[in-house]
């Protein structure tokens, strides 16, 4: 077991895959004050005990015998989009306090069942919607608070990935779509700047490009969310990017509000670096912030919180999004 100071929080990480290894990486190497890895937890066996290896904790294959052998205090869900259900339900029942990794869900019908499971236990739950503690958008809803750009009226707002992150990266991604993955992100930011509530949506995609890779799932997906107070926003979430994108990410945010706007463009992490090639190193890296004032909101404290609530209203944008694809019309949310 692993030695930790008194007060800290023993997390399991529930799911060894891309954002499961971040965080138990980030969790093993002290980057996380108030906060230790207890374990690791994955039905794939292999995958736990490489994820295990790496960090000096032990490996478990299901949630029950991983709280049984490590007293764990928390949890970190990153199990894939459609499945964070059965994670959350037992982890609340058993009494453990619970981020897990946006989407909250993919049906509403989930992200009710998981509302009422951690309210019926009164355990402390949270969406890691992590661009809240983003320094650009911490700067922008400084200035949405202050009234400097008044009422945000309009979103324009894209955030794309090369195509190595869907054909290498996330082995998963046929069962998802990069409206669940990358676009859920951009409609929090709406949600959590502007307070706006989605009301109908329109959407388009296509298909093809990764297909060929054998991923059956969109390329690209646009949504023009209308606002229940009048307010609209554009946003784009493509999967098609070449690998030779500069950054590893396209993220494009624009906000116009009845006295100025906001925008913010992350891709370039604010410094370049060209040597035996041009990169440009991650310098905006907030994910730690994020983990610790999850750590702080258990005991009561901190300020910028992702209630379940808020997820389930991302959670009912995209189900109409991806009714909208579907249909070819416009979905009420």
């Amino acid at each position: 077991m692993l030695q930790h100071m008194t007060g800290e929080k023993r997390f399991l990480v529930v799911g060894a895959g891309t954002m499961g290894n971040g965080y138990a990486r980030m969790l093993a190497g002290g980057r996380v004050p108030g906060a230790v890895l207890a374990g690791v937890v994955d039905i794939d066996g292999t995958k736990a005990l490489e994820l295990a290896g790496a960090t000096g904790a032990p490996a478990f294959g299901d949630i029950e015998t991983a709280i049984a052998a490590t007293g764990a205090d928390a949890a970190y869900v990153a199990t894939p989009d459609g499945l964070h259900r059965v994670p959350v339900e037992t982890l609340a029942q058993r009494g453990l306090s619970i981020l897990v990794e946006k989407p909250l869900a993919t049906t509403v019908e989930d992200a009710h069942a998981m509302i009422e499971a951690v309210n019926d236990a009164g355990v402390y739950a949270e969406v890691n919607y992590s661009n809240r503690w983003n320094p650009p958008f911490i700067e922008a809803m400084r200035s949405v608070e202050s009234g400097e750009v008044g009422e945000l009226r309009s979103f324009n707002v894209c955030l794309n990935n090369p195509v190595s992150s869907p054909r290498d990266r996330l082995r998963w991604s046929g069962g998802t779509t990069p409206a669940w993955f990358l676009m859920s992100h951009c409609l929090d930011l709406a949600l959590w700047l502007g307070r706006k509530k989605a009301l109908t949506v329109y959407a388009s995609g296509g298909r093809g490009e990764l297909a060929g890779y054998g991923i059956e799932t969109y390329d690209w997906i646009h949504a023009v969310v209308r606002y229940a107070d009048g307010a609209d926003g554009v946003f784009e979430s493509c999967w098609i990017l070449p690998d030779s994108w500069p950054g590893g990410a396209e993220f494009n945010f624009k906000a116009i509000g009845t006295k100025g706007a906001i925008t913010v463009d992350t891709t370039y992490q604010n410094i370049a670096v060209t040597a035996e090639r041009h990169r440009y190193p991650g310098t905006i890296q907030w994910a730690p912030a994020r983990l610790q004032a999850f750590v702080r909101g258990i005991e009561g404290q901190g300020r910028t919180r992702v209630s379940f609530e808020d997820g389930l209203e991302v959670t009912k944008t995209l189900v109409a999004i991806h009714r909208s694809l579907e249909s070819g019309g416009v979905e009420t949310v």
